[in-house]
């Protein structure tokens, strides 16, 4: 599966995270994960940054391990200020369609570390961007890349 999350630290922490999916790629603020009041709270580092996307990224592995046939997860990576962006992620037997969008949920509503709810239920998705099937295997192990990545 073509998908990848990382964190390339430009000292500004704006256009520094980047999505990769589906042969397209997105380019989003670290700010909120700087700022983020569930991990070292007061702290806004880069090593925060990288502590914060590495749990964010703990959340996606979860999320979609525990995916069910005929279930939906919501996978957040974009945090700005009036949206956020997110990955619909839904499971037909061992298949996922995973679909790039968008919500009106605003990413100062909620932190990176702790995505909460969302995952499960993001009542106004609206997909914007490409859409791809893959095994769950196959994301699982793009997810875990990432994660490695961010270690």
């Amino acid at each position: 599966m073509d998908l990848s999350l990382r964190y390339e630290d430009n000292g500004e922490a704006h256009d520094d995270i980047l999505l990769r999916f589906a042969g397209q790629s997105w380019v989003c603020d670290s700010y909120y994960f700087a700022i983020d009041r569930g991990m070292r709270s007061g702290e806004e580092s880069s090593a925060k940054v990288r502590a914060v996307l590495h749990r964010l990224l703990e959340q996606w592995l979860a999320a979609v391990a525990n995916l069910l046939d005929g279930g939906t997860v919501f996978l957040p990576y974009d945090f700005s200020d009036e949206s956020t962006g997110w990955l619909r992620c839904e499971c037909s037997e061992n298949d996922v369609v995973v679909s790039q969008g968008w919500s009106t949920v605003q990413g100062h509503s909620i932190f990176p570390s702790t995505v909460g709810e969302y995952l499960f239920n993001l009542p106004d998705f609206h997909s914007d961007g490409p859409t791809t099937k893959s095994s769950k295997d196959d994301l699982l192990r793009a997810i875990r890349a990432s994660l490695v990545e961010e270690a």
